[in-house]
This record gives C-alpha cells, structure tokens and sequence, in this order.
C-alpha cells in the first residue's frame, strides 16, 4: 500500500496521549466549573489565540475564559467533526451563545474550529472563527453596515 507523504509528519492511526474527550466534556458545559478544570488539561505554558487574543500561560488564560463564565451568559460547544494524532487534533464546532451586550441577549450559533498541540497537557490551542458573525453583525449600527457590507459582496 502507497503511503502519502504527509502521513510522516501526522500519524492519524497513533493513538493521542492525550484524553479528547475529556477535552470536548469540558467545553460541551463551558460554565464557571469549567475554570477549575483547566489545569488538568492545559499546561501551565499554554499558548493561546484566536481572533482577538495570543495569551500565554494557563493564568491568563484562566482569567480570558472567566469573562465567559458569567451568570448573564451562555457558552456550550456542539462537536460535529475531529481529526486527531497522536500529538494534535482539529475539531469543526458549534458554538451556541449569548451575551446581554450582543443581539439583546437572544441565543446566537457560530461555526468554527480548534487546533488542539499536546504532549500530556495541552501546550497549544487556536481557535478559528468569524469575528464578524460572532459579534460585529449582531451590534446596533456596526450591524447594519456589516450586513449591507455583505449583501453587496454576495450579489457581486
């Protein structure tokens, strides 16, 4: 059987050292208890990014996580797809939220991804997502130019 050069690099038959899914249980009910099981999957060198943010070290990222935890919001992964290695892993999610200051509080969905590095804790994570259709479209004026932005871009 032919091999792909790629399967070097990434052995997707390995299997993870790594607890996936502890990982998704984690996120499936991202509340305040959430915080205080952090350390038992992230190292305390933990890189971190995503759109808005690059933080290192699992206290900042503690403290980035807490402003979600909040009782006036709402957090919770669905997991629709993953690919995983022995030393990393790719998950497509959903994440269904709310926030009082975005779209009057109402539940919103947003598609997006994670890229997961571990060696016994996880030492790098990225997350992939649309700013726009997380926050920008759903703010009082902002919204409405972002919408109009890409409707014109559609009909192009």
């Amino acid at each position: 059987m032919d091999t792909h050069p790629l399967d070097a690099r990434i052995d997707v038959r390995a299997k993870p050292v790594f607890d996936i899914a502890q990982f998704k249980r984690l996120y499936q009910t991202f509340d305040n208890h959430t915080l205080s099981k952090l350390p038992e999957l992230y190292s305390p060198s933990i890189v971190f990014k995503d759109p808005i943010h690059e933080l290192k070290g699992l206290e900042r990222l503690t403290n980035y996580y807490a402003n979600f935890c909040k009782p006036d919001t709402y957090c919770h992964f669905e997991f629709i797809d993953e690919i995983v290695s022995s030393n990393q892993a790719f998950f497509h999610w959903k994440m269904h939220y709310s926030h009082p200051k975005i779209n009057g509080g109402k539940r919103l969905t947003l598609n997006g991804g994670t890229l997961i590095k571990f060696e016994s804790h996880i030492i790098y994570h990225q997350d992939f997502y649309d700013m726009g259709a997380m926050i920008y479209q759903h703010l009082p004026v902002l919204g409405w130019v972002v919408k109009k932005i890409n409707k014109h871009m559609k009909e192009q």
